[in-house]
């Protein structure tokens, strides 16, 4: 900025269509119960020392499953440069599904909220950290939460259990019908120093890149593949504002 000028007026927040409606998330039918040998439509993997439950009947069929995306994120999670930048963090997951990578930032010593909008997800959530407790550093947990994205109430609420997030984390987050409430989510959730770290399997690029070009008014962007993947990661950093 030139001596003299005024400084530049920042872009007003993000506007969610919850602003404009009421909001009113999808509830799921409950999970199936038991039938022969095991719970219909559940499938137990390991990952490491990790064990997961996923649930291939969840919302749409896809939230309580660990698809490429996510277990992307899990192998940058191991990372020493990731492990640092968790370590001793409040972090924020959104979308949860299955809580994997909840737990194991909660391996690096961040106090984590793990949230999603699906209650049979929540449950998968909370049944998997349980699974799981032995693997986390003493003193440290995994809250469990309800967020719909753009849900000025369940954004509310976060902020005034936890106050903001040093680092947000999501896999395979980029829906259209939903990208305005995903912005607004992160836009008030995230620290004005903090870091969000996004990864997401390439479908269609040109869709995916306005998407992510969005952000561009709010957040400094940093794009790049996951060794070994076609998974693409992104790092958001807020933008630092001058009045």
């Amino acid at each position: 900025m030139q001596q003299g000028q005024p400084p530049a007026q920042p872009p007003p927040p993000p506007r969610s269509q919850d602003e404009r409606a009421s909001d009113r998330p999808h509830i799921p039918a409950p999970l199936q119960r038991e039938s022969g040998n095991g719970l219909l439509g559940l499938k137990v993997r390991n990952f490491g020392p990790l064990v997961i439950t996923q649930n291939y009947q969840g919302m749409g069929g896809t939230g309580s499953a660990v698809w490429q995306a996510a277990e992307a994120m899990l192998q940058m999670m191991k990372l020493p440069a990731y492990m640092s930048m968790l370590h001793g963090r409040k972090v924020l997951e959104l979308g949860a599904g299955t809580g994997i990578n909840s737990i194991a930032a909660a391996m690096s010593n961040a106090t984590v909220v793990a949230t999603d909008k699906d209650p049979d997800s929540l449950v998968l959530v909370q049944s998997n950290i349980q699974a799981n407790q032995h693997l986390l550093p003493s003193r440290h947990h995994v809250a469990v939460r309800t967020l719909a994205w753009g849900n000025q109430e369940n954004i509310q609420a976060i902020k005034d259990e936890f106050g903001l997030f040093d680092v947000i984390l999501g896999s395979d987050l980029l829906f259209e019908a939903l990208h305005g409430e995903l912005l607004v989510t992160i836009y008030e959730l995230c620290a004005m120093q903090g870091v969000v770290i996004l990864t997401h399997s390439p479908r269609d690029y040109r869709r995916e890149q306005s998407l992510l070009d969005s952000f561009s008014a709010y957040f400094t962007t940093n794009e790049s593949k996951v060794p070994g993947t076609s998974v693409v990661c992104t790092i958001l950093t807020r933008k630092v504002r001058y009045y």
